[in-house]
C-alpha cells in the first residue's frame, strides 16, 4: 500500500475504521447485513440532523405517500446506510476473486463492449445508491477506466479509499485535480466513471429537475461527452436481500445526449437517476442535502 499520509490522529481513525471493514469482512453474509441494519437503526435515532434531511427529501420525492410511508421508507434508508458502510469489509479487503464473486449478475456490459470498440471511449455514471462501491470494483476488472472521487479532509483515509477502489484495475483521480484526466482517458480510448448527483455550487451548476424541484446539477456528463463524442451510460449496483450479493445494471442513455443545451442534459441525467433510484429509493442517500442550493423564487427547504 502507498504510504499513509496525515497526522496521527487521522492516521488512527483511518486503522480503527478499517480494523472494524476487515472484522465486518469475517462475518457471514446474513449476519453483516442484520449487523449492519442495527448500525443504520443506530444512526437514525441518534442523529436528528440527518433525520430531517433525509425527511424533507423524502417529502419533496415522494409527496404521494403518507407519513406512515415515508417513516418506513425513512427506516430501510437508514438500514441500507449501514449496511453499505459494512460491506465494504468483503469489497476491500476480500481477496479479489471472492469479491466479484458478491456481484450476482450484470445487465448490458455488451452495449459497452461495443461502445468501447468505436474508439471513441465510454463514460459511466452512477448515484450514491446501493453499492457503487461494488460498481466500481466491476468496471475496474472489466474495462481500462478511470474514475474521478472526491477526497475526504483525512488523507490517512484517502489512501485508503485509493486502494479500496482502485484494487481491481481502476486508476482514480481526485476532483480536485480537474478533469484533464478524464480527456486524456477518452482520447486513449477508455472509460471514465463519475458520480455526478450532489449539489454543486450555482456558479458551476445548472439548475434541473429533480424529483419534481430544481437541483444544482452538474453540467460535466454533457461536456465530457460533447468532447469526443463518447457514448454515454449510466452504471447502477443495486444490494441485494439479506447481504446476498449485488446485480448491476447497465443503461445507455438517448441518442440525443448531449444536445448541446447545459440544462437540456443535465434534466436527461437527471431523469435517468431518478429512474434508477425508484427502483430501489431505500438504497439511495437521501442524506445528501441535494436542494441545498435553490433558484430564485424557490424557499431553501432543510
Amino acid at each position: 500500500m502507498t504510504e499513509v499520509q496525515g497526522s496521527l490522529k487521522q492516521k488512527a481513525v483511518a486503522t480503527l475504521a478499517a480494523g472494524i471493514l476487515r472484522g465486518a469482512g469475517y462475518l457471514p453474509q446474513r449476519w453483516r447485513a442484520a449487523l449492519g441494519a442495527m448500525l443504520g437503526d443506530l444512526v437514525r435515532l441518534s442523529m436528528s440532523r440527518a433525520r430531517k434531511v433525509v425527511d424533507t427529501n423524502l417529502a419533496i420525492a415522494f409527496p404521494m405517500m403518507s407519513l406512515a410511508q415515508r417513516h418506513t421508507l425513512r427506516r430501510a434508508h437508514f438500514r441500507a446506510l449501514g449496511q453499505a458502510a459494512l460491506e465494504l469489509g468483503p469489497l476491500w479487503y476480500w481477496p479479489l476473486p471472492r469479491a466479484l464473486g458478491l456481484i450476482r449478475e450484470v445487465r448490458g456490459d455488451d452495449l459497452v463492449d461495443a461502445a468501447l470498440a468505436k474508439g471513441h471511449g465510454v463514460i459511466l455514471f452512477t448515484a450514491h445508491l446501493g453499492a457503487w462501491e461494488a460498481a466500481v470494483l466491476y468496471i475496474g476488472q472489466r474495462w481500462p477506466v478511470t474514475v474521478l472521487y472526491m477526497e475526504t479532509r483525512n488523507p490517512a483515509v484517502n489512501t485508503r479509499i485509493v486502494a479500496g477502489r482502485g484494487r481491481s484495475g481502476a486508476q482514480l483521480v481526485p476532483k480536485e485535480g480537474g478533469i484533464r484526466p478524464l480527456l486524456h482517458a477518452l482520447h486513449q480510448g477508455r472509460a471514465i466513471g463519475i458520480l455526478p448527483d450532489q449539489n454543486v455550487d450555482p456558479r458551476e451548476g445548472d439548475y434541473a429537475p429533480f424529483f419534481g424541484r430544481p437541483a444544482c446539477t452538474t453540467p460535466l456528463l454533457g461536456r465530457l461527452a460533447a468532447r469526443r463524442g463518447s457514448p454515454v451510460f449510466g452504471l447502477f449496483a443495486y444490494r441485494l436481500p439479506g447481504g446476498e450479493g449485488f446485480h448491476i445494471e447497465i443503461v445507455p442513455m438517448p441518442e440525443s445526449f448531449p444536445s448541446g443545451d447545459a440544462t437540456a442534459d443535465a434534466t436527461a441525467m437527471n431523469a435517468a437517476l431518478e429512474t434508477a433510484i425508484r427502483k430501489a429509493p431505500e438504497q439511495y442517500w437521501w442524506v445528501h442535502r441535494r436542494f441545498k442550493d435553490q433558484p430564485e423564487g424557490w424557499d431553501y427547504p432543510y
